[in-house]
């Protein structure tokens, strides 16, 4: 496992393969929506490359890389979002979640079921009933998942709804989270409002401060979810010095920071999603009430 004294070996990166005055393909942020990429180069690296390093630092590379070949083969590009989850003072404390959206773009038989069928030998548990009004579902995976070691666990989100579900092949659903997106300036009230009544937060004057900094604010849209034992906040489409912002501020493993930083140039045209959870600490009697808990980044592939 990589480590301050030990960093990453180079791997062979992914580039973004646009052959010379070819027109400009979307990206896709981590709604499966398609934006402009913020510049082009004939360096551009695909954002999925920060998802092998991860594994790679997991020792899960080959069999990250097998399940991605699986994916694209069975489903095409731009079908899949990537997350690198990090519990926050943890560094070996890593795992992974890959989302599935209902798009206009989507191939035929686009189902839980169809991607279940590509992920083997790895095993799934889950399944979504045909009447179920979904937007999109996801797939958890840490390295004993990625190994075959242990099933892994699947969540649908309705639509229309800003709900999740994590779903049981032997039990009923389990609501998981209730988001909320806004407009970083237009919907910033209603931000404020499920913030400053969230369980997670005391009425301190450090605690916006501290959920919403500034450096972040150049955004999309802001995001607020409500969990079952914690409540988050989510950024969409920063650029790559706000993503590196983040990433030092959560204090993630510096052989990946490492990396990022010396591929900055070659990721900015890309725009990425971020996300940070956080939890009430009632010990801290005379502060914000809260500490940052597990936070992610998000790219597409």
């Amino acid at each position: 496992m990589a480590t301050a004294a030990h960093p990453l070996p180079q791997l062979p990166l992914w580039p973004q393969h646009r052959p010379a005055h070819a027109p400009v393909a979307p990206h896709y942020d981590y709604c499966l929506l398609p934006y402009e990429p913020q510049t082009t180069t004939p360096d551009d690296l695909l954002s999925v490359n920060l998802l092998r390093w991860s594994w790679e630092a997991h020792g899960v590379l080959a069999e990250g890389e097998a399940l991605l070949k699986r994916l694209r083969e069975g489903l095409g590009a731009n079908q899949v979002v990537w997350g690198i989850k990090q519990r926050d003072g943890q560094p070996d404390a890593t795992s992974w979640e890959l989302y599935f959206y209902r798009r206009p773009h989507n191939p035929p038989d686009f189902t839980l079921a169809r991607v279940t069928e590509l992920f083997k030998p790895l095993h799934v548990e889950g399944a979504i009933p045909a009447h179920w009004a979904w937007l999109m579902f996801s797939i958890e995976l840490d390295v004993y998942q990625l190994r075959g070691a242990r099933a892994c666990t699947s969540s649908v989100y309705l639509a229309s709804s800003g709900l999740s579900y994590k779903l049981r092949t032997d039990a009923p659903p389990e609501l998981e989270n209730h988001y909320l997106f806004r407009d970083p300036l237009a919907g910033i009230d209603d931000i404020l409002a499920r913030l400053r009544v969230s369980v997670h937060a005391r009425p301190h004057p450090l605690a916006l401060a501290r959920l919403l900094p500034p450096q972040l604010m150049r955004c999309l849209h802001l995001c607020v979810a409500n969990k079952r034992q914690a409540d988050a906040v989510y950024w969409s489409r920063v650029d790559v010095h706000q993503l590196e912002f983040f990433l030092q501020r959560h204090a993630w493993p510096e052989p990946l920071r490492a990396k990022l930083h010396a591929h900055l140039p070659q990721f900015a045209h890309l725009q990425w999603d971020l996300g940070a959870d956080f939890q009430s600490t009632p010990a801290d009697v005379d502060g914000p009430g809260f500490t940052f808990t597990k936070s992610g980044i998000y790219g597409s592939y």
